[in-house]
């Protein structure tokens, strides 16, 4: 397949948000949309920490890399989960960099790490029209309505979360939440995996099975 320069747009992609960051594949398959995953970071923790996880795994798959600041402006104090702010705002973000690179709409996922991944899981069900996968790494929180999703909108989840976490129950509460709303999701659980351990276990090898996995 050739492969064409990206346009001046795609070489010096601008963050949506304060604090945000954004990578972007410098070339692209001729008239291809690009895949893109979002991350929302742990908390007291930076964008550009959270994006460092997934960066060679997406650029080795010439995908973009959105990793999101938890929006001060909007009252957090670094921390998803605590803020608890509307899944909206993280949609808007994901709109302008859909406009600014080209983004394919079906291929966007969102990734969280400890209490980003808490966040997401207080709004499963949120997720589907913007998202069509999510990862929930180190956290989890089952949403606080528990209502299912609509019909049509599944949800899926790829959970890699460790049995030594304290905060572990929470993480199979969610899971609970997938399993009686029949959503697809794997459970990949590090053994003796305390929350240092949780981090290490996304690797590269394991980053790349996950994309794999959302793509499937």
């Amino acid at each position: 397949m050739s492969l064409a320069l990206a346009t001046a747009a795609h070489a010096d992609p601008k963050p949506p948000c304060t604090g945000c960051t954004l990578d972007a594949p410098t070339t692209r398959a001729a008239a291809s949309k690009i895949p893109m995953l979002v991350v929302l970071h742990g908390d007291r923790e930076r964008a550009s920490v959270a994006a460092a996880r997934w960066r060679a795994a997406t650029t080795k798959r010439g995908w973009a890399l959105l990793s999101l600041q938890c929006p001060k402006e909007q009252g957090c104090k670094d921390s998803w989960w605590a803020w608890d702010g509307d899944p909206a705002w993280i949609a808007s973000r994901v709109a302008v960099v859909r406009e600014q690179l080209g983004i394919d709409p079906a291929r966007i996922y969102l990734a969280g790490w400890s209490g980003g991944a808490s966040y997401i899981g207080l709004h499963a069900s949120a997720w589907t029209p913007t998202f069509a996968g999510l990862v929930i790494h180190g956290g989890g929180l089952a949403p606080s309505e528990a209502a299912c999703p609509a019909e049509g909108h599944p949800v899926r989840a790829y959970f890699l979360v460790g049995d030594a976490n304290p905060l572990h129950r929470l993480a199979r509460e969610l899971r609970a939440w997938f399993v009686g709303c029949h959503q697809e999701h794997v459970w990949d659980v590090v053994p003796k995996g305390d929350h240092d351990r949780e981090d290490r276990a996304l690797d590269a090898k394991k980053a790349r099975a996950i994309l794999d996995w959302l793509t499937g």
